[in-house]
C-alpha cells in the first residue's frame, strides 16, 4: 500500500510537471525538478521565463488540477502581499462547479452516518430528491421532507473526499518544500506556512457540524437584525458528513430584475446588505467567510438569507476599533491618521516611517477615491494596501484577508442591485455612531478602567504565581540529579602542579623530602581530577 501510494504521488507530481510546462511555466518546471527532460525541451524553445499572461496560465493550470488546487487558488487570490495584483484578480475568477455525486453514493453517506434506511418504513426522511440541486467540490445539496411534512435542505459530504484532500495536501506540502530549497530568493513567501494556512481552512470545511455551529450562532447573532436570517439547523439529521436545515425559498441576490419583478425593492436591499455587513463585523466581530451572489437570497417577505457557514472570520474588539479608525480615516482623507492607525495596530513595525508610510498609503487611496461615488471601492482599496504595504513589512493579518474577500462580494451585490449608491456612503453613519459608542470619551474610560482592572489583578496575584514558579523550580531540581562539584577538580589541578613544580626542584638538587611531598601532591591531585570525570 505504501509503495502504491508514493507510485500515485510520483504519477501526480509528472502529471503537475507537464500541465505547468504546457502553460508556459516549463522554466519553474525545470528548476523544481518537475518533468525536467521534457520541460527543459520545451523551454529551449521559449525566449521568456513566463508567460505575459501570467494570471490567466496559473488560473487554467489550478483548473486541471483538480478541486483542491482551485479551492487553493481561491485562497491565494486573496494575497496580494504574496502575488501580484494582476495574478490575484485572474484568481478570482476560479470556480470550483464540479458535477454531482450519483444518487446512490450520497445515499450510502447518509444511511452509513444515522443507520437508518434514507427512506420508507422505519427511515431517515419521508422522502428524498435524487437529483442534487446544488453541487461543489466537497459537498452538494439535496432538497428533502420529514416525517413530520417540514421541507428540508440536506447537504452532504462527498464520499472519501477527505482521502482525495489529504492526498492533494501532502503534494502541495511537498511543492510547497520543493519551492522553498530551489526558490530559496523568495523565502519571504513562506510557502509552507501558506501551504499549513491552507490545509486548516480545508480541513475545517469538511466537517459539516462544525458548520451547523456557525450557522447557530449567526442565527443567534441576527435575531436583533430587522430582515436578516439564517436557516434553522436541525441537530438530530446532523452529523460531521451530514448537514440538514430548514429549506428556504427565494432569489438570487445579483438578480435585480427579478427581484424587482417580485416585487422588491432593490435600494431597501442594499440598505439591509449594508446593515448586514456592519453587524457581522463591527457589532459581532463573526463574519461570514465565504459569502458570494449564490449564497445570499431574498426571501419571499424581502428578508436577507445567508446560507453555507465552512469559513467564518473573527475580530476581537481591538481589531475591530482599529478597522474602524482606519475605515473613518481614510473616508475622510486623512492618511496622516490611517498611518498611525497601522502602527499603533501592530500591522507594521513600530519604527515604520510614518511619513513615509503616509505617502504609500496616498499612493493607493487618492486615485480610488478620486472616482465617482458609486465607483469607490474600499475593497479594492484594501487590496491594493496588501499589495504596496509589504515593502514596510506589513505582517499578514488573515482575518483582514478573509475580510477583504467578504467586502468584495458586498460591494459586487450593493453595486448590482443599486449602481449609483456606495454602500460605504451608506455606512459610514453606522460606523460613526459605533466610533462614538465604543471609541469616544466614555468607551475609552471603560477600556481604560478594564485595562487597569486587568493589571491590578496580575499584580495581585504575582505572589502567588512566584510561589508556583519557585515551587516548580523547586520541583524540577529534585527530580534532576545533582550536578558533581568543579571544586575537586581546581583542587586537584592545583596540588598536580604543586607536585610538578617540586619535582623539577628535585632535578636542580632540591631535598628528597621535598620530592616525596611533591609525589604525594601529584598523585593526590590527579586522583582529585580522576574521580570528577568518573
Amino acid at each position: 500500500m505504501r509503495l502504491a501510494g508514493k507510485l500515485r504521488r510520483n504519477v501526480r507530481l509528472l502529471r503537475i510537471g507537464y500541465i505547468l510546462t504546457t502553460h508556459g511555466m516549463a522554466a519553474l518546471a525545470v528548476r523544481m525538478r518537475l518533468l525536467r527532460p521534457y520541460a527543459w525541451l520545451v523551454q529551449m524553445f521559449r525566449d521568456d521565463a513566463l508567460p505575459d499572461d501570467l494570471g490567466g496560465q496559473i488560473r487554467e493550470a489550478l483548473e486541471k488540477l483538480g478541486p483542491t488546487f482551485i479551492k487553493f487558488g481561491q485562497m491565494l487570490s486573496t494575497r496580494v502581499d504574496l502575488l501580484p495584483l494582476e495574478v490575484a484578480l485572474e484568481l478570482k475568477k476560479l470556480q470550483d462547479d464540479v458535477p454531482p455525486e450519483p444518487f446512490e453514493h450520497v445515499q450510502e453517506v447518509i444511511e452509513r452516518v444515522f443507520k437508518k434506511p434514507l427512506t420508507g418504513e422505519g427511515g431517515l426522511f419521508a422522502s428524498f430528491d435524487h437529483d442534487a440541486v446544488a453541487a461543489a467540490s466537497i459537498a452538494q445539496v439535496h432538497f428533502a421532507c420529514l416525517h413530520d411534512g417540514q421541507k428540508v435542505a440536506v447537504k452532504v459530504r462527498r464520499p472519501h473526499i477527505h482521502r482525495t484532500i489529504e492526498a492533494d495536501l501532502a503534494i502541495l506540502h511537498l511543492l510547497a518544500a520543493m519551492f522553498e530549497r530551489y526558490f530559496p530568493e523568495y523565502h519571504r513567501l513562506k510557502a509552507k506556512c501558506v501551504v499549513e494556512e491552507f490545509a486548516t481552512s480545508i480541513r475545517g470545511e469538511l466537517n459539516l457540524r462544525a458548520e451547523a455551529a456557525h450557522a447557530s450562532r449567526f442565527e443567534e447573532n441576527f435575531k436583533q437584525v430587522d430582515g436578516v436570517r439564517v436557516p434553522r439547523v436541525l441537530w438530530d439529521y446532523t452529523h460531521v458528513e451530514v448537514l440538514t436545515t430548514e429549506r428556504i425559498t427565494g432569489l438570487p441576490i445579483d438578480e435585480r430584475a427579478a427581484l424587482q419583478a417580485a416585487g422588491h425593492d432593490p435600494l431597501h436591499l442594499c440598505e439591509r446588505a449594508t446593515t448586514l455587513f456592519f453587524h457581522m463585523v463591527f457589532v459581532d466581530g463573526y463574519f461570514h467567510a465565504d459569502m458570494h451572489p449564490g449564497n445570499i437570497f431574498v426571501a419571499e417577505n424581502g428578508d436577507i438569507v445567508l446560507l453555507d457557514f465552512g469559513i467564518v472570520g473573527r475580530l476581537d474588539v481591538s481589531h475591530r476599533r482599529y478597522l474602524a479608525d482606519m475605515l473613518l480615516s481614510f473616508l475622510k482623507a486623512d492618511y496622516h491618521r490611517a498611518a498611525v492607525v497601522h502602527v499603533e495596530a501592530g500591522y507594521v513595525p513600530m519604527d515604520t516611517n510614518i511619513s513615509a508610510f503616509e505617502d504609500a498609503l496616498r499612493e493607493v487611496a487618492v486615485p480610488i477615491f478620486n472616482r465617482p461615488l458609486a465607483e469607490i471601492s474600499i475593497a479594492e482599496l484594501l487590496l491594493c494596501m496588501f499589495a504596496v504595504t509589504e515593502r514596510f513589512q506589513m505582517e499578514t493579518q488573515p482575518e483582514l484577508l478573509l475580510l477583504q474577500k467578504t467586502m468584495v462580494v458586498i460591494e459586487g451585490v450593493a453595486r448590482e442591485l443599486a449602481d449609483d449608491v456606495n454602500i460605504w456612503e451608506l455606512a459610514k453613519p453606522l460606523v460613526g455612531d459605533w466610533v462614538v459608542q465604543h471609541m469616544g470619551p466614555k468607551a475609552k474610560i471603560e477600556y481604560a478602567a478594564a485595562d487597569l482592572k486587568v493589571h491590578l489583578n496580575a499584580w495581585m496575584t504575582l505572589p502567588e504565581r512566584m510561589d508556583t514558579m519557585i515551587e516548580h523550580v523547586k520541583q524540577s531540581k529534585l527530580m534532576e540529579p545533582p550536578k558533581p562539584s568543579m571544586m575537586p577538580v581546581l583542587v586537584g589541578l592545583v596540588l598536580g602542579a604543586a607536585g610538578v613544580a617540586v619535582l623539577l626542584g628535585e632535578s636542580l638538587h632540591v631535598p628528597h623530602w621535598r620530592v616525596l611531598l611533591g609525589s604525594v601532591l601529584l598523585i593526590f591531585g590527579g586522583f582529585l581530577v580522576f574521580q570528577r570525570k568518573h
